[in-house]
């Protein structure tokens, strides 16, 4: 039956799989969201460099032309009035004016830039020699042979070069924040009719294939209820799953039923079959303990795989005397199992609940804990026996 039944579900999903419109639809909404995230991960780049280079770009070209005044005025000054006082300012703005222009090559990877910061420190290199053999003047007390120097051609001529050189590199970095605005503001044009024209496309597509999803639907809809089924059972055991457990300790938990019984169980060294012997037989041993299970329990009560290696069993109507007998019962098939390398054995914990004022949830926490004590309680007799 459940062969039938995935081969059923599955034509119908195929049909609709087939259909090239909720192929399109479906391409269309991965491409939207796909060009979404892109879109936020650029944006959020595009907003990183406007914050942090193009306003720090044109902070540094200002802050190139304040040192580079800074440094003119310093070693003139010092000229004109013989203080090397002046000579601490001037080496204090140095470092400042080496950080900018090294800033504006890592800033900016650009030919034209390296060429321009290479113009500028080579112009520096040149103008900070004259000003070094400025300060040396003055302090061998020749300020007249000084100021004759920074008032001379060579000394102006290359300041000149200097603020020219500096002004070009201004233009290339203004040029190049322009060009980055220039492709922004297309690539947002391009991006919004993308975004319209695969909204068209998407509604279209959409709608063809909810009219056509409409046609299938009441054969789904007949299959709802065994597909329901199976989503309340464990693959490998055939017993219900915890999402029934839970569902059925919910119903169960009602005056009528009292007293209601948790049985917890846990298969003991199944990690070390699963590790030594292969999961195979892993799983059988497993298969075999939810056959003992069911039948002890019958019809009495509800046998699910809690876990991975967990077992959850609810017997309404059950008092503490034969919920033990259940459990020794369950021990003895166990130790009677033919199956092999390893008969199964079960870590057993069990609990009441017998007012309807009790929570079921604590009655399911004692239940369990019960069994983790006996399981720590069988580790600790192995370990002894070893």
């Amino acid at each position: 039956m459940n062969t039938r039944i995935k081969n059923t579900t599955s034509t119908v999903v195929k049909k609709n799989l087939s259909n090239k419109w909720f192929i399109i639809s479906v391409g269309v909404t991965i491409f939207l969201m796909l060009l979404l995230v892109w879109s936020t991960v650029h944006s959020s780049r595009t907003l990183n460099f406007f914050e942090n280079k193009s306003l720090v770009l044109e902070n540094n070209s200002g802050k190139i032309l304040l040192y580079t005044n800074e440094l003119e005025m310093a070693v003139r000054m010092a000229a004109a009035t013989g203080d090397l006082r002046w000579q601490d300012s001037y080496n204090d703005t140095i470092p400042h004016l080496n950080n900018v222009i090294n800033n504006i090559s890592e800033l900016i990877n650009l030919k034209e830039v390296t060429t321009k910061t290479n113009e500028l420190k080579m112009h520096l290199g040149e103008i900070s020699a004259i000003e070094e053999q400025t300060f040396k003047l003055i302090s061998h007390g020749e300020q007249d042979e000084a100021f004759k120097l920074v008032s001379g051609w060579a000394y102006t001529k290359t300041q000149l070069e200097l603020s020219q050189t500096t002004q070009e590199l201004t233009t290339i970095m203004h040029n190049y924040t322009s060009k980055k605005i220039a492709f922004e503001e297309t690539l947002t044009s391009i991006l919004l009719f993308s975004v319209f024209i695969s909204l068209i496309v998407l509604i279209l597509s959409w709608y063809i294939s909810i009219k056509n999803w409409r046609m299938s639907f009441l054969k789904i809809q007949e299959k709802e209820d065994e597909i329901t089924y199976l989503s309340y059972h464990d693959s490998l055991t055939g017993l219900y799953n915890r999402r029934y457990f839970e569902k059925e300790l919910r119903r169960l938990n009602i005056k009528r039923r009292l007293p209601l019984t948790i049985i917890i169980c846990d298969a003991n060294n199944l990690k070390e079959l699963n590790d030594t012997l292969g999961h195979n037989v892993g799983d059988e041993l497993l298969i075999e303990i939810a056959n003992i299970l069911e039948s002890v329990v019958h019809d009495k009560g509800i046998v699910s795989r809690w876990g991975g290696d967990e077992f959850g069993i609810i017997l309404p109507n059950t008092d503490a005397k034969v919920a033990k007998k259940k459990i020794k019962l369950i021990n003895e098939m166990c130790s009677k199992s033919q199956i092999k390398p390893e008969k199964p054995s079960i870590s057993i914990g069990f609990a009441v609940k017998t007012d309807r004022k009790h929570d079921i949830k604590r009655t399911f926490t004692i239940a369990e804990t019960r069994m983790y004590k006996k399981k720590i309680a069988l580790k600790r007799q192995r370990k002894q026996l070893d």
